[in-house]
Parts: structure tokens; C-alpha cells; sequence
């Protein structure tokens, strides 16, 4: 069993890991100063109760600026699903996350780590960063085509 969610200070960023579950409780956050930097690095499982915990976090932070650091495609897949993740007010921010890519040729996988703005002015420019596959040089693919949803 999960006692959920811990979460450490360092540097002006509180890094949260463990599982994102029903025992998560962030009500400890409440107080701190904005924009409040989250790393969700070390997240080892998301479930839907400890979305719907974070949810709650979120109501309760109001309008205030925050920062989602180190996202996970599969955090990543929960925002583009569940638009509320960056604030009632969609004032939450996401700087860094992993991008689930795909060899079209020998089928490698990996998540490859990447802060956002590459991202959003490839949107902009429709010319997207290129990854080598390392084990037959082919391009990597990004594997949805949804992915970046929450970049728009």
C-alpha cells in the first residue's frame, strides 16, 4: 500500500513523488507563495482519485500562478483529457515534460525529455524538433498525434 504523495522543497521548487493516489494530500501547498513550482519528476503512478485529489488541490490554490516541471507523458495524457489540471482559471503552466516517441523502423520506444518551447513554436511553425532513433539512425515519431493538445 501507497501512503501517496511526499513532497520536498528545493530551491523555491517542491518535487513530489510517490504515487498520485487517494491517500495524496497537497493541502500543504495551500499556504505557499505563487507561482508555485511543482516537479512531478519522481511520480511514480497516477490513478483517477489522486487526479481527482489534485483537482481538489487546484480549487483550492483559487487563481493563483502555477508550474507543472517534469511532466510525464502519461501526466501529460491526463491534461489533455482534463483541461481543469491547469487551473480553473488555466492559469497553470507546463515547462518541461517527457515526449512519448516511436521508430517507424525497429520499433524503439522511449520518453525523451524536453522543456516546452521547442514544442510551442513548432506549433507555431509547423517544423517539429527532430530525435534519432539510437538503434537505426531513422527519425523518431512522436507516438499521438494529440499529444501537444495542451500547448494550444
Amino acid at each position: 500500500m501507497s501512503n501517496g504523495i511526499q513532497i520536498s522543497e528545493r530551491d523555491g521548487v517542491f518535487h513530489l513523488s510517490g504515487e498520485l493516489n487517494e491517500y495524496a494530500d497537497l493541502s500543504s501547498l495551500l499556504t505557499k507563495t505563487p507561482p508555485l513550482r511543482l516537479n512531478l519528476k519522481e511520480v511514480t503512478r497516477i490513478n483517477s482519485i489522486g487526479i481527482r485529489n489534485l483537482l481538489k488541490f487546484l480549487t483550492g490554490w483559487g487563481d493563483r500562478a502555477f508550474i507543472y516541471e517534469h511532466c510525464s507523458s502519461e501526466f501529460i495524457d491526463q491534461v489533455n483529457m482534463i483541461t481543469s489540471l491547469l487551473g480553473p482559471h488555466k492559469q497553470g503552466k507546463i515547462t518541461s515534460f517527457y515526449v512519448p516517441y516511436e521508430c517507424p523502423n525497429c520499433e524503439f520506444e522511449k520518453d525523451i525529455y524536453s522543456d516546452a518551447a521547442p514544442y510551442k513554436q513548432a506549433l507555431a511553425s509547423g517544423i517539429w524538433p527532430k530525435q534519432e532513433c539510437p538503434d537505426c539512425h531513422s527519425t523518431l515519431d512522436v507516438m499521438s498525434d494529440s499529444f501537444f493538445s495542451f500547448l494550444t
